[in-house]
């Protein structure tokens, strides 16, 4: 009697399917890293606005109007906020668009190309009212903010 020899391994059709669930695993998981650091990325400029903001309020409650200036040292003229026109990263560049005794508004426009086209621009006022646009400027407050 002849004796039937068992294979040791895998067949080709078991390494192309292992293969298949490993990229379909991997892409999966590298459009979630991404869409992470796109949103780590926002949140920089985020808080960066908020903090602006916050400054701008002491500033008001100090002079009666607000700055019209980012970067100020303490004594410096004309006065400003101590704030970085500059996020901590340099991804986003702050500004203040305009300044006066009853408002002011801040943007923050993202530095560079940069590979986030839907949160270019990023802004809030005195009033609290956050608005974000596009690279078509497009508004996309709700995904930004």
């Amino acid at each position: 009697m002849a004796q039937t020899r068992t294979a040791d391994g895998f067949t080709l059709i078991e390494v192309v399917v292992a293969l298949a669930v490993v990229a379909i695993t991997t892409s999966l998981a590298f459009s979630t890293y991404r869409r992470h650091v796109l949103r780590g990325h926002r949140v920089e400029a985020v808080q960066a606005l908020l903090a602006a903001a916050a400054e701008q309020e002491k500033f008001h409650l100090a002079h009666g109007q607000y700055a019209g200036r980012l970067d100020a040292v303490v004594g410096s003229e004309p006065p400003g906020i101590p704030v970085a026109s500059t996020t901590p990263r340099g991804r986003y560049r702050l500004r203040i668009v305009s300044a006066d005794a009853a408002g002011y508004r801040l943007i923050a426009e993202r530095a560079g190309a940069g590979d986030d086209p839907s949160c270019v621009r990023l802004s809030i006022d005195e009033s609290g009212r956050r608005l974000a646009s596009d690279s078509a400027d497009r508004d996309t407050t709700a995904s930004c903010w």
